[in-house]
């Protein structure tokens, strides 16, 4: 698990530093203080071998343009001439850097010279992505992706094949609903853990007596005649379901979920964050989350006043960016939460 992290030159963040990091950590602060970034550079961090993935977190944030300028916008006030290094340190240590590669080209059509014209050259353009893991910092591996320009649809991928990345991490974008539930129950189903799943769900909707996958619907069974399919229940059961689920499926690895409390009235806040914390011990996964609402704040409070078991896995990090774009992250364990709540203290 990732006990560290620290961020240099990504996207709105010159530097930050977050020390602590629990099996269960809450990021939390004002709008624009990097919650989002941090969530990201961990994901970043976690697959670091794979070049598609600055791609993919531009994706989530709905940016589907892959232009050379386009490329640069992950860089810390766009200056490309600085490189992204993410790092962390501890069991899990290892750094991440990402640099620009700018275009190059020197092909010209000697054809088009005949026509008194010249093509353009052709420009390549792409990440370099350089990546240590553990205490042999000597050994640098490298990934890079790289496209042809004209071609933005299109590109090329080298891996370094002689690393191997062990953790496995999902990233569970505040917009996203479109996750294939089907598919993940199947693979619950497949390893008979499936009342594990009802158990968590019965926390929020305690109506819910089964779920079944029938054909290609997850269907289920609140006590009427027929089972309805679960698309009916609302968004909050079908993303605390997808939430369960991919705790599950990053059993021993990393979940990253940006704004928690998403589709989610005040009131389940605590039920929420009960089958968080339940399904995380129980699978050994490190989760991320971020919020700006303090009704989750308080629901973690109120689950970690009933239950003192789960105290020493939680960590919550408040996020303050300062005018030199250096975020700072104050830790707040159980009793830093519970006091600053009770005396309603600013916390967003």
């Amino acid at each position: 698990m990732f006990e560290n992290i620290h961020i240099d030159h990504f996207r709105g963040i010159k530097s930050c530093q977050i020390d602590g990091l629990e099996q269960v950590n809450l990021f939390f602060g004002k709008n624009n203080c990097g919650k989002s970034s941090v969530l990201e550079g961990l994901f970043l961090l976690s697959g670091q071998s794979n070049p598609s993935l600055p791609i993919t977190i531009n994706n989530m944030r709905s940016y589907f343009r892959f232009s050379e300028m386009d490329f640069g916008i992950d860089f810390y006030n766009l200056n490309t001439a600085i490189p992204i290094v993410i790092s962390t340190g501890g069991a899990m240590k290892r750094t991440l850097k990402i640099s620009l590669i700018q275009s190059k080209g020197n092909e010209v059509s000697l054809n088009s010279l005949v026509n008194e014209t010249s093509s353009v050259a052709t420009k390549y353009y792409g990440l370099t992505l350089q990546y240590t893991l553990g205490d042999d910092g000597n050994t640098i591996y490298k990934s890079e992706i790289i496209l042809k320009e004209g071609e933005e649809g299109k590109g090329k991928t080298n891996i370094d094949k002689r690393y191997h990345e062990h953790v496995f991490s999902q990233y569970f974008p505040s917009n996203s609903m479109g996750i294939s539930v089907q598919t993940k129950f199947a693979k619950v189903v497949e390893n008979k853990q499936e009342n594990n799943i009802l158990k968590a769900l019965q926390v929020i909707e305690p109506k819910i007596l089964d779920i079944q996958l029938v054909g290609n619907e997850l269907m289920v069974d609140i006590g009427l005649p027929q089972r309805l399919p679960i698309n009916v229940m609302g968004d909050g059961i079908r993303k605390l379901l997808s939430i369960i689920l991919s705790i599950y499926e990053s059993k021993d690895g990393i979940l990253l979920i940006d704004e928690v409390d998403n589709g989610f009235h005040y009131s389940a806040m605590k039920p929420l964050w009960k089958a968080v914390l339940h399904a995380a011990k129980k699978y050994n996964t490190q989760v991320f989350v971020s919020t700006h609402n303090i009704d989750s704040l308080k629901g973690l409070v109120a689950v970690l006043d009933e239950n003192d078991n789960y105290r020493p896995i939680v960590s919550a990090f408040k996020l303050i960016k300062h005018p030199t774009d250096e975020v700072k992250a104050l830790k707040y364990g159980y009793e830093e939460m519970a006091y600053a709540i009770a005396q309603e203290m600013e916390m967003r």
